[in-house]
């Protein structure tokens, strides 16, 4: 049985997708830093799940991730990935969509404040 999560509380998830989208384009212009790994858990577990749902949304999201890890090695991003901090950010994504009712999927992808062209 699919848990139906409150309009509210869809709302406070993509506010907070929103807020870390919005700090991930500054990282891109650094002097290749290793990308947030908060942001990029975040980002990368929003695709994994919008991907099948919403190709377009998914699409604009690799794009922004492109910006954000450009200039990073492989390494950076292998070590940013193994990090308990990506891990976290990427489970609790795992874990908010997982009580999404399949009714509400596409919305909570096309809601998700991703940049627009």
């Amino acid at each position: 049985m699919d848990v139906i999560v409150p309009r509210t509380r869809l709302k406070g998830f993509c506010g907070w997708l929103g807020c870390v989208c919005l700090a991930l384009p500054p990282l891109a212009f650094a002097d290749a830093p290793p990308p947030s790994a908060q942001a990029l858990g975040v980002a990368e577990s929003v695709i994994n799940y919008c991907g099948p749902i919403d190709p377009a949304a998914t699409d604009r999201l690799r794009q922004m991730i492109k910006q954000v890890v450009q200039g990073a090695s492989e390494q950076q991003l292998a070590e940013v990935r193994k990090s308990d901090e990506y891990r976290k950010a990427y489970d609790s994504v795992v874990d908010f969509v997982g009580k999404i009712d399949q009714h509400n999927a596409k919305r909570f992808c096309s809601e998700a404040p991703i940049e627009r062209k």
